[in-house]
């Protein structure tokens, strides 16, 4: 070959000033040259992470072939020798014939062609494959008969290549056998093929054949797939088969019990990556929206196994998060229609996951999409002793005039005139009222019953609910202060006086939502411990209980009501979490922590003072 067919290829480079290689007088000389075998043993082995995509290579080159034809066909067969690929495409003309002999070349340059570096076809002889030989058959374009062109790679790295006429394949197109060497493939080789083609043929939307299974299903499909195939309870599959919705860009559902938003997408018909859908700050966000999308249209460029991140990659995210609100936007009719709870959920989700980086009036300016300004304005709250469902918008109009209130527990009072008082019944609906209300933590209670007018139904329910052993009733009559035993009643005026000194003031105004509740006294069989649960800005002490009648026993009162300390910080604690709330315990510990430090201080404070008065009768030392 002449230096003028290398420099081609090859780039050169002038040398003027060293000594020349080749014909006397050159000043010219070739800046690389290449050994075949070398070349084709580092770019089979290097194309991809996975060895096992050359197979993706493969059918990628089936799909162009077929592509043009209205009723094109793809068979695979994966066995532990070989894998055949048969299709019914258009097959080889001379040029095709040139360039899958040529390393680089490639007569598929259009717009619509997968393979159109030349070089896919190679990444089948990487040596972790394991690959004897590779017979490409086809039939010859314009012509009756066909052609077979065998690929034997040697040990050295290169591929020997000899090409014969042969029949016309069994489909009319193109066939590809790919016949492993024992020796050298691994044993999972059957898995992992398959693997390979259930992935990315899936949604080619070319009827694909794997081993007499159907593949190549369009995108439409693919929610149908998923909720047949995965697993799923009854809820979750109608809350997604509800929410299921098709775009421009693909398909998209609702699952909640994914964490994050993620799509698969395909490019001309292959399988390319997941695309996660970064969350938009200030809106309702809905959780867990998958779905399967093409990149079609936008000229996105995929680098291995993911898109580059380009202006056009940004425009498609854009096309994606559409389509998230749009599925998500089917969840907000599907609840109106249905009031289903689980919809309700997901939907309150969204809201809360919005607010953890806005307030709720920004919330509301920043609601400009289909599915934000649905979900702001759809009726979602309750309120306790109202059948009518307040919107999100309502409750921050009801924070703007100062009339927002929220409960997890019943109130006594009844029509009341001062607007409406939210039910906080779940631990995402107290998050989103802490944000409205500007409190840390909600005032709460381990169950909502009806306490304010008890009757045989409530003590029956409460004796029910509250298990065999009874640990947690919250039920407990309140009892007429002249019917408590003297002692007993000193008890509690020792803890009233502790409760009102400035110490416990300082110490529970940061942990507590609210004012201290007053002491009272109360009766039942089943309470937990000698107090009961915190109910109507009460805490009722149970007289009936042993540790109460003990205590009240004991000649020092304050030594009695300190040995309370305990119990009145778990009580204490149902102020800020329901009964088995995970921070529940710690609260506790962080009350009783509190409360002991300010028994220590007012006992230094008295024993202070009691060393600083001199005794009767004395001089002043």
């Amino acid at each position: 070959m002449s230096n003028e067919d290398v420099s081609e290829v090859f780039e050169t480079l002038s040398l003027s000033n060293t000594e020349p290689l080749g014909a006397p007088g050159s000043t010219r000389r070739p800046l690389y040259r290449a050994d075949p075998d070398r070349v084709l043993r580092v770019l089979a082995a290097n194309q991809f992470e996975d060895p096992y995509l050359a197979f993706r290579e493969l059918y990628a080159n089936a799909l162009d072939a077929v592509r043009s034809r209205k009723d094109g066909v793809i068979h695979v067969k994966v066995a532990a020798d070989r894998v055949v690929i048969e299709d019914n495409g258009t097959g080889l003309d001379d040029a095709g014939l040139e360039a899958l002999t040529t390393l680089g070349a490639s007569t598929r340059r259009g717009h619509d062609a997968i393979g159109r570096f030349g070089i896919g076809f190679a990444s089948i002889f990487d040596p972790a494959l394991g690959v004897g030989k590779v017979d490409f058959q086809a039939h010859r374009q314009g012509q009756d008969e066909g052609v077979v062109i065998r690929f034997v790679p040697d040990v050295g790295g290169g591929v020997s290549i000899q090409v014969d006429a042969h029949p016309r394949p069994r489909l009319g197109g193109s066939r590809v056998e790919i016949a492993f060497d024992p020796s050298r493939a691994r044993e999972d080789r059957v898995a992992k093929v398959v693997e390979v083609f259930e992935t990315h043929a899936a949604y080619s939307g070319v009827e694909t054949e794997l081993n007499g299974r159907l593949l190549g299903k369009d995108l439409a499909d693919f929610i149908k797939a998923e909720l047949k195939d995965g697993d799923w309870s009854n809820v979750e599959r109608a809350l997604s088969a509800a929410s299921a919705v098709k775009g421009p860009v693909g398909v998209a559902a609702i699952d909640p019990s994914r964490s994050e938003s993620k799509f698969r997408a395909y490019q001309r018909g292959l399988y390319v990556c997941e695309v996660p859908l970064p969350r938009v700050q200030g809106k309702p966000w809905p959780r867990g929206v998958f779905g399967a999308v093409h990149g079609e249209g936008l000229d996105l460029v995929a680098s291995r196994n993911a898109f580059v991140e380009n202006d056009h990659f940004h425009r498609f995210q854009e096309e994606l998060r559409r389509l998230a609100y749009e599925s998500a936007y089917r969840v907000v009719r599907h609840w109106e229609q249905t009031k289903d709870t689980y919809a309700r959920i997901v939907l309150l989700d969204a809201l809360r996951r919005g607010l953890r980086t806005t307030t709720p009036e920004s919330l509301l300016a920043e609601s400009d999409d289909l599915f934000s300004s649905a979900v702001v304005r759809s009726p979602l709250f309750y309120a306790w002793g109202t059948k009518k469902l307040y919107s999100f918008e309502e409750l921050v109009a009801l924070k703007r005039s100062d009339t927002f209130r929220a409960l997890s527990y019943r109130p006594a009072w009844r029509d009341r005139d001062d607007g409406p008082i939210m039910r906080a019944d779940d631990s995402i609906e107290r998050d989103i009222f802490r944000k409205l209300s500007g409190m840390r933590e909600m005032p709460a209670a381990a169950r909502a019953e009806d306490v304010a007018i008890p009757s045989w139904l409530s003590r029956l329910r409460d004796r029910l609910m509250s298990g065999p052993r009874a640990e947690y009733s919250l039920f407990q009559r309140p009892l007429d202060e002249a019917k408590v035993a003297p002692g007993t009643k000193r008890l509690i005026e020792k803890l009233e006086e502790f409760l009102a000194s400035p110490e416990v003031s300082e110490a529970l105004a940061r942990l507590l939502p609210g004012p201290l509740p007053r002491l009272g006294f109360g009766i039942s069989r089943n309470a937990f411990g000698p107090v009961a649960a915190y109910r109507l800005g009460e805490i009722r002490f149970n007289v009936a209980h042993r540790a109460v009648r003990r205590l009240s026993k004991t000649t020092d009162a304050q030594l009695g009501a300190w040995a309370l300390l305990p119990v009145l910080a778990h009580e204490l604690a149902h102020m800020c979490h329901e009964l088995h709330d995970l921070d529940f315990y710690r609260t506790s510990r962080a009350i009783l922590r509190a409360l002991v430090v300010a028994a220590a201080k007012i006992d230094a404070r008295a024993a202070a003072s009691t060393m600083m008065m001199p005794e009767l009768g004395s001089e002043p030392s």
